[in-house]
């Protein structure tokens, strides 16, 4: 007879239980979670999500998915345009600097002797070789000008650059009449002339100067201090 009033009973145990249960951590961190979980009705973009995380824990603990993408490239702020325009800049001086040491008599070979070198064994005194030479400076210098992009953007700070860039010119030096001196086609009677030697070695450090000088004027030096 007593049945009914215990089922009763029961029945609102199980109501505390499952209430008590609706308020426990554990639910509500289900519930936080499923906020901030996207949805396919919804559509959320993963920026929209790093930012609703960010929001809620005031932690700053995710990247972008566009940054986390930027991460796993080599150009980080577009070195190829800067470091290659700012190195033609540089190899049109050194050019120039290279005729005029030729001119006065210091150097006995022109700037052809070396950049010929580089993809022919041998050249003339002609207009066409010196065409070709001339387009062949400003291809070595691009090449060299985006190392030095590079070098600025994950090595050396911009701090004293010029001191750092004269620096970088004598590594070039080293590597032009030492390593690649042997790899390369140049005039054997070049490594004897004292001359030749020292006049390329201020050419290569103008170049590196202006170069680096190239890239602060164009605005490389402060895009690189933004993104970093």
């Amino acid at each position: 007879m007593f049945f009914p009033f215990r089922r009763k009973k029961q029945v609102k145990e199980k109501r505390k239980i499952f209430i008590r249960q609706r308020n426990t951590p554990i639910k509500k961190d289900y519930e936080h979670a499923a906020e901030l979980m996207p949805t396919i009705e919804s559509a959320v973009s993963m920026d929209s999500l790093f930012k609703k995380v960010e929001a809620h824990t005031g932690e700053n603990s995710y990247a972008s998915d566009k940054e986390y993408r930027n991460t796993f490239k080599l150009e980080q702020n577009n070195e190829f345009i800067f470091g290659t325009t700012a190195g033609v800049v540089g190899a049109t001086v050194k050019y120039g600097f290279n005729e005029l040491m030729q001119v006065l008599n210091i150097a006995k070979y022109d700037n052809n002797a070396t950049s010929l070198g580089v993809v022919m064994k041998g050249f003339e005194y002609t207009p066409i070789f010196w065409v070709f030479g001339f387009i062949t400076s400003l291809i070595i210098g691009a090449f060299f000008g985006l190392i030095i992009a590079f070098l600025y953007t994950y090595i050396f700070s911009t701090k004293y650059y010029f001191i750092k860039s004269i620096g970088i010119g004598v590594g070039i030096w080293l590597l032009n009449f030492g390593l690649m001196s042997r790899v390369f086609n140049y005039p054997e009677p070049i490594k004897n002339s004292l001359g030749d030697i020292v006049a390329m070695l201020l050419s290569l450090v103008i170049f590196a100067v202006v170069t680096a000088y190239a890239l602060k004027l164009m605005g490389f030096f402060k895009q690189r201090q933004d993104y970093s």
